[in-house]
C-alpha cells in the first residue's frame, strides 16, 4: 500500500519517467501525486516506488512538496504548468469604415461587371 509522502517514478502517461510524491490515498487503487508531474489523480499501478518518504502533510502545497524532495535530495524541474505565460501583443486592427469601404468597393465592381457582360452573346448561344 502507498501512503501519503512516498516518493514514486511515474511510469504510463504523458508525465512517465518524472518524480513525485504521494499527497493523498483516495482509494486502495488511486492516489493523488504532486512534484515534477501535475497534480493529479493516478492509478497506483502507474506508479514505482522509492525507497524515501516525505514527511508531508495530506493534500500539500505544490511548493511543500518540491521544498521536502529538494531536502531529500532530488533535484527537480518545476512543470510547464507553473512557468509564466508570455504576453500576448496586441495586433493593430483597421477601421471599421475602412473595411466597409472596401467591401462596398469590391459589391460595386462585381455590379458594373455584371451589367459590361454581353447579353447578345447568351441569346446567340440559345439560337443556334
Amino acid at each position: 500500500m502507498i501512503e501519503i509522502g512516498q516518493v514514486c517514478i511515474k511510469i504510463a502517461g504523458r508525465d512517465a519517467g518524472k518524480l513525485c510524491a504521494v499527497i493523498d490515498t483516495i482509494d486502495d487503487r488511486y492516489v493523488v501525486i504532486e512534484g515534477a508531474t501535475r497534480r493529479k489523480k493516478c492509478n497506483v499501478r502507474h506508479l514505482e516506488p522509492m525507497i524515501k518518504k516525505l514527511e508531508i502533510k495530506k493534500n500539500a502545497s505544490h511548493d511543500e512538496v518540491i521544498a521536502e524532495m529538494k531536502k531529500a535530495g532530488y533535484e527537480i524541474k518545476e512543470p510547464e504548468h507553473k512557468k509564466e505565460k508570455k504576453e500576448k501583443k496586441e495586433k493593430p486592427q483597421k477601421a471599421k469604415h475602412v473595411q466597409r469601404a472596401k467591401t462596398e468597393k469590391k459589391a460595386e465592381k462585381k455590379k458594373e461587371q455584371k451589367k459590361a457582360a454581353p447579353k447578345k452573346e447568351k441569346k446567340e448561344e440559345k439560337k443556334e
